[in-house]
């Protein structure tokens, strides 16, 4: 009967998704929202919480709808998808050294870190003064604008287990609607941003990089079979991480690597499979355009599913919470924009801060539709863009310090782990300052 309902969900998930395609390419053409988000709006519109409770469609006594069966499995699907998605994520492509990531794209690593760092500051901050003393809500918090605007709702999502270990499991829904503020912003920001200097207005779809390996071919059993192993040597690997932290502090109250989910070890694994992969020629036997079929299937049902299962009594009592930590990481991130944008760009700064804003406030893919809407001719700014990214999504996009900012923070406390970002931030500025000084001289 377990696997009948696991079924039925996956269906609604399905018949939610055609939905949103629906809607997206006839009402919403014109709009760069993604339509699993579509899809996720409907699936809380029809959950039980609203209009579903007067929905009954059964057959033989079965409920072919959306009821608390179907919720519970939604609340469990994302943290398995997820690892799916970051797993796949570097599979398939050219990576290139960490040298060829510097020297390429130092200003949007400057200018993507200064974003993403100070977004836990500012929301530390403003969970340490307001949310904390007035609104009764866990310094965890602070974080939640770096997680949800850096990782978006896949990462939020994926989470569930470290909140939940932490007794703070209604991070996950405050961190889905401070996502959804960020994507909003971010989408609406790019859009009149592009309107300004010139951009197309050509229909845009979720679309990657052009760092990919040109192979599109090959058996998708043998795809599945590498996604697969690249999560298995993952799980071992954490594994082996967790034991040994165990081993290593028997008596100590730190547990960093007991909270830690898995899709950022997948992560790094995947990377550093693909990297050995092309070390010894053997890099064409992954398929990025196939991975990219498993991921982004992965990606729409999570995001349906997480959004479908939102619990609307938290956001209804943590409203002031959700709205304020979505204005503070919107207006910090648009900030740094317009104000030191001409600072880390010495030419284009528009155009190439765009996109680092659409990253580090509605994921990587909307980073890379704000840099195609806002010029003609976007490829000279995407390469850099691309280049930044193993250097970038494995650290603070929804990797090693995005799983690791909660369980620091239950760790050493919320001051330590501020003043620590504080002394990352000055260091980046500090860094990049010496660089603009270095090139101007030579």
């Amino acid at each position: 009967m377990e696997l009948a309902v696991f079924f039925k969900s996956l269906l609604l998930l399905a018949f939610l998704l055609m939905l949103g395609n629906a809607i997206k390419h006839t009402l919403l053409k014109r709009f760069i929202i993604p339509s699993s988000l579509i899809a996720g709006a409907l699936a809380l519109l029809l959950s039980p919480q609203l209009l579903g409770q007067f929905i009954n469609i059964t057959l033989k006594e079965q409920s072919l709808w959306i009821d608390d069966t179907v919720i519970d499995i939604w609340k469990k699907l994302p943290g398995y998808l997820i690892v799916v998605v970051f797993a796949g994520l570097f599979l398939g492509k050219k990576i290139p050294t960490i040298k060829q990531s510097v020297n390429k794209s130092l200003p949007n690593l400057s200018f993507g870190y200064t974003i993403a760092i100070g977004q836990y500051i500012v929301g530390m901050i403003a969970a340490l003064l307001i949310l904390v003393p007035l609104f009764d809500t866990k310094a965890f918090a602070g974080a939640l604008i770096a997680i949800g605007f850096q990782g978006g709702h896949v990462t939020v999502a994926g989470l569930q287990s470290t909140f939940e270990g932490l007794d703070f499991a209604k991070g996950i829904d405050l961190g889905l609607g401070i996502a959804t503020i960020g994507l909003i912003s971010a989408i609406t920001l790019g859009t009149i941003m592009s309107n300004k200097v010139g951009g197309s207005n050509q229909e845009l779809e979720m679309t990657d990089d052009d760092n990919n390996l040109e192979v599109k071919d090959r058996p998708f059993g043998l795809q599945f079979a590498i996604l697969g192993s690249v999560i298995m040597l993952a799980w071992l690997a954490l594994s082996g991480l967790k034991v040994a932290e165990e081993q290593l502090f028997p008596e100590t109250s730190i547990s960093i690597f007991k909270y830690m989910p898995l899709f950022p070890v997948a992560m790094l694994t995947g990377l550093l499979v693909q990297v050995i992969l092309n070390k010894t020629g053997a890099g064409n036997l992954i398929s990025n355009y196939q991975i990219n079929l498993l991921s982004n299937l992965s990606l729409d049902l999570l995001i349906v599913a997480a959004l479908g299962a939102l619990n609307l009594s938290v956001l209804a009592e943590y409203w002031q919470s959700i709205v304020l930590l979505g204005v503070v990481g919107v207006v910090y991130s648009t900030a740094i924009y317009f104000i030191f944008g001409s600072w880390f760009f010495n030419k284009d700064w528009k155009v190439r801060g765009i996109g680092e804003v659409g990253q580090s406030m509605g994921t990587t893919a909307v980073g890379l539709l704000m840099l195609k809407q806002a010029t003609t001719s976007p490829d000279k700014h995407i390469r850099p863009f691309s280049y930044k990214q193993p250097l970038y999504e494995p650290i603070v996009g929804g990797g090693i310090v995005t799983a690791l900012a909660i369980p620091t923070i239950a760790n050493f406390g919320p001051w330590v782990f501020t003043a620590i970002m504080t002394t990352i931030l000055i260091s980046i500025i500090s860094g990049f300052t010496f660089y603009k000084k270095r090139y101007q001289n030579e």
